[in-house]
């Protein structure tokens, strides 16, 4: 069912373990209504290429630093490429169109300088404690000079479950699950071309080659419940391609899945993290279910800069 990660090295985007490719069947966030989700991606300084392709949601913005959460499996990829010398840091671009003059890899208006930050005791390299986290210095720069708050303005972070027990008191709360609850996946990816008239590009096709590549912020609403595991920190979520459906696959690993609270508004419940094989079923990631998923991303909080999340996660998990 799941790829090797060098699989995923091979084609140059990390997500959910597939054949087809990105949020299939979703929509363009043409009106920018996810501003605060991220397209993030391995820096090649000398070449100013963008490859290794994520997503991730803006978690934490303060005077010292910008923190992106992310996958871990994808956080792993990276740490290990800048140690082998092959990037040089991570990217981020919170545009919704990230194809420069009509090409995937020019890495011009990415913000480099992320440093990758993984989970320590994930089950990798998919679902399970799949948190990531990339940490920026606040004073990062993309090519042409401009810091993210210069070039996307004041962004807000999302808001993460407020507690390990949300996802399952919401589950507990309604007599059907799979029927009265919807969530929405927001993700940029890489896939086979399925145009929308207008536009020369659009959302995956589920049966494409992945030979072909996107980078637009998409959006798939109503993905249905499935299983929720509290103690091994998994929800599975179900999609439906045949019905026209949206769901994610590669490149939207580390994205955001949201539900919309009548109280609290817009919440992250998960992180795109893996699915079945043709990613037209199952979307599966974490659900910030245990404690130590709140731990972690707490260091995103701390105050000072990139060493100081670094020494935060360090000191709680012993990496």
């Amino acid at each position: 069912m799941r790829r090797t990660l060098l699989g995923l090295l091979a084609v140059g985007s990390l997500a959910v373990p597939s054949t087809a490719s990105a949020i299939t069947f979703g929509q363009p966030d043409a009106n920018n209504v996810y501003p605060n989700v991220a397209s993030v991606r391995g820096i090649v300084e000398a070449q100013n290429l963008a490859r290794l392709s994520c997503s991730g949601s803006l978690i934490h913005a303060d005077p010292q630093k910008v923190v992106i959460l992310t996958a871990a499996h994808c956080t792993d990829a990276w740490a290990g490429e800048i140690a082998a010398g092959t990037l040089d840091s991570v990217g981020v671009s919170f545009d919704q169109n990230n194809q420069v003059n009509g090409t995937t890899t020019n890495a011009t208006f990415y913000v480099r300088g992320g440093v990758p930050i993984s989970f320590p005791a994930k089950d990798a390299p998919f679902e399970k404690f799949d948190y990531g986290l990339v940490v920026f210095p606040a004073s990062a720069e993309n090519a042409i000079g401009q810091t993210i708050s210069e070039r996307w303005g004041a962004l807000t972070p999302v808001q993460v479950a407020p507690t390990a027990d949300y996802l399952s008191d919401l589950i507990a709360g309604v007599s059907n699950p799979s029927r009265a609850l919807s969530f929405t996946a927001v993700g940029y990816g890489t896939g086979e071309k399925f145009p929308i008239p207008g536009q020369e590009t659009g959302p995956a096709d589920p049966s494409g080659s992945n030979t072909s590549t996107f980078l637009i912020r998409f959006v798939a609403h109503g993905l249905t419940y499935k299983a929720h595991n509290p103690i091994n920190d998994v929800l599975r979520l179900s999609i439906n391609i045949a019905k026209g459906e949206g769901g994610t696959c590669n490149g939207d690993s580390g994205g955001p899945i949201f539900y919309e609270d009548p109280t609290l508004g817009r919440v992250q419940v998960s992180v795109v993290s893996g699915g079945d094989a043709p990613c037209r079923a199952t979307n599966t990631g974490p659900g910030f279910s245990r404690p130590e998923a709140f731990a972690f991303i707490a260091c995103a909080r701390v105050e000072g800069g990139v060493s100081a999340v670094a020494s935060c996660v360090s000191d709680r998990f012993g990496s």
